[in-house]
């Protein structure tokens, strides 16, 4: 487990907290970009689409952000072991988050141009994708700083659970024979979302490699 307060400097700890809140900042902006997808399923919502560029877009300059807190952590305090583990991963975490909140903000842009109503087990795929996404940002970044093999089985189970749905649209979009522009629309939305749950299994791993020092194994 990563500890924020026991180091010599007390400006070390501060950094590294700060760190790991700048990442939490951009998990909850990612969450709210994954809040917006339902009345996507309803109705083109054009307006959902503006408000996930402008989230998106905080999303981006707070990478930039963690980047430049990386390199000043390491230019003042020289860090090793575990912590730099940390501070080093941060900057894969942030960009896998970056990753992340371009996939979600693709599936609010295609979601505006898809005809609506949905077919009725197409919009229960991907709903179920949508829920399924949703814990998984909160706890891929839980692992960073306090790894527990009982989640990571959690969130590949919820990974699944994506991959399983995107499976089922393709399935039924092959089923009905759709226009192309509404089926490629919608394909891509099944695609980003089981994309997005890969990038938060990323950061599952990166924090196994922070906390355990070694590569994540999938336990068969």
């Amino acid at each position: 487990m990563i500890h924020f307060d026991n180091h010599a400097f007390k400006g070390f700890d501060r950094s590294l907290k700060d760190l790991f809140d700048l990442l939490l900042a951009m998990g909850k902006h990612v969450e709210e970009l994954i809040a917006l997808l339902p009345a996507g399923l309803e109705s083109a919502d054009t307006e959902a689409h503006a408000s996930a560029k402008a989230i998106d877009k905080q999303i981006n300059e707070a990478e930039i952000e963690a980047d430049h807190a990386v390199a000043d952590i390491v230019g003042k305090f020289n860090p090793i072991g575990e912590e730099l583990r940390f501070i080093l991963g941060s900057v894969k975490v942030a960009g896998a988050l970056e990753r992340l909140a371009d996939r979600i903000k693709n599936c609010s842009k295609r979601l505006a141009k898809v005809e609506h109503p949905l077919d009725p087990e197409i919009k229960s795929a991907l709903t179920a994708s949508i829920n399924a996404l949703k814990p998984m940002v909160t706890h891929s970044l839980d692992q960073v700083v306090d790894y527990k093999p009982a989640l990571s089985v959690e969130l590949l189970r919820l990974g699944a659970e994506v991959q399983r749905s995107y499976r089922l649209t393709l399935l039924r979009l092959n089923q009905l024979q759709l226009g192309a522009e509404h089926t490629h629309h919608i394909l891509l939305v099944a695609k980003n979302l089981d994309q997005a749950s890969d990038m938060a299994i990323e950061i599952m791993k990166i924090g196994h490699y922070i906390n355990v020092g070694t590569k994540y194994e999938k336990v068969s």
